[in-house]
């Protein structure tokens, strides 16, 4: 018996003929890479209709619906199994407290999940079904184990004595996949990729961030957004209607923005107003003249490397209740 080569057959050529792992293997080369180099990721592809949703039934009590979906499951059993393309083309009701009802002691836990068959690894058929798979009650119930080629859709938790299943009570657990190079949507920091590539793109639910991945540095944001961040009056300053100093950064743009009135007469050349924190300030000292409210002349002020916003006055004395706008913008070293 000959030992076959590691080259496989490729899809769509003259007079080529390939086996099923084969075909497999060269659909995956179109979809996310998974955890080695012929593998793709398994997940729900993105789409309109919110693919995959499992949501309970709003007229049968104790069922729920799954919505229609494509995806990907990669084959597990072989070394090179590829990866099934899959499809629910409708949508399919499961009758989770018909078929296996509550029990009267403890909760449990159930999984709805697509699970792909396959007679080439063992199994008594080939096909892709959505089911819902029993799990066992305890006082504290844990999630079934589930074997072969699957993905996870939801989880549904079965209070005792339950006589119908909430939305509130089904957790959703789709996992997400994309085109190759794509960017790919997941739930929040616990989803990412457990093996990506250098230059993968994500997009976080959690934060609506992008986020890229680099090798040597780990998953680094994209035009992060710090939102507003409130800064701390010094002595003599008082906030000028409600406008509060705050500064925000957007990937290397800082941007500040507040009003302050002297809480006394001012007269010190150099006066310290606010302190703008670590991961805002410059790498060099940021100067700029603002309009001081009420008067038609202005002052300069400077950020300092340290985080110090300094006014100085050049010998003016400053009234009580002067007027002065925070308003700049500067970059930082990223």
């Amino acid at each position: 018996m000959s030992t076959p080569t590691p080259e496989r057959d490729s899809a769509w050529v003259a007079g080529g003929v390939i086996d099923a792992e084969d075909a497999r293997l060269a659909t995956g080369v179109l979809a996310a890479p998974g955890a080695g180099p012929v593998q793709a990721r398994s997940g729900i592809r993105a789409a309109t209709g919110d693919p995959g949703r499992v949501q309970a039934t709003t007229t049968v009590s104790g069922k729920v619906t799954v919505a229609p979906f494509q995806g990907v499951i990669q084959g597990t059993r072989a070394t090179a199994a590829g990866a099934y393309l899959v499809t629910l083309d409708q949508e399919k009701t499961l009758d989770v407290l018909g078929t296996h009802p509550a029990d009267s002691a403890n909760p449990r836990n159930d999984l709805v999940i697509a699970r792909q068959r396959d007679e080439q690894y063992g199994d008594a058929t080939t096909a892709m079904t959505v089911e819902l798979v029993k799990g066992t009650a305890a006082a504290t119930p844990t999630d079934p184990a589930v074997t072969g080629d699957h993905i996870p859709l939801a989880r549904i938790r079965i209070p005792r004595n339950a006589t119908s299943v909430a939305n509130a009570s089904i957790e959703d657990l789709r996992p997400w996949t994309t085109a190759a190079g794509g960017i790919l949507r997941v739930w929040g920091a616990a989803n990412r990729p457990t093996y990506p590539y250098t230059g993968m793109y994500i997009h976080r639910w959690d934060t609506n961030h992008l986020e890229w991945y680099d090798s040597s540095a780990g998953w680094q944001a994209v035009n992060d957004d710090t939102g507003w961040v409130t800064l701390p009056l010094l002595p003599n300053w008082n906030v000028y209607n409600n406008e509060t100093p705050a500064v925000r950064r957007i990937g290397a743009t800082v941007h500040m923005r507040g009003a302050l009135q002297t809480a006394v007469a001012l007269s010190t050349n150099a006066i310290s107003m606010t302190a703008v924190p670590a991961g805002f300030r410059p790498a060099m000292g940021h100067h700029w003249y603002t309009a001081l409210g009420g008067v038609t002349r202005g002052l300069e002020l400077m950020l300092r490397t340290d985080g110090t916003v300094v006014l100085f006055a050049q010998g003016v004395q400053l009234p009580a209740t002067q007027l002065i706008y925070l308003n700049t913008t500067w970059l930082v070293d990223q």
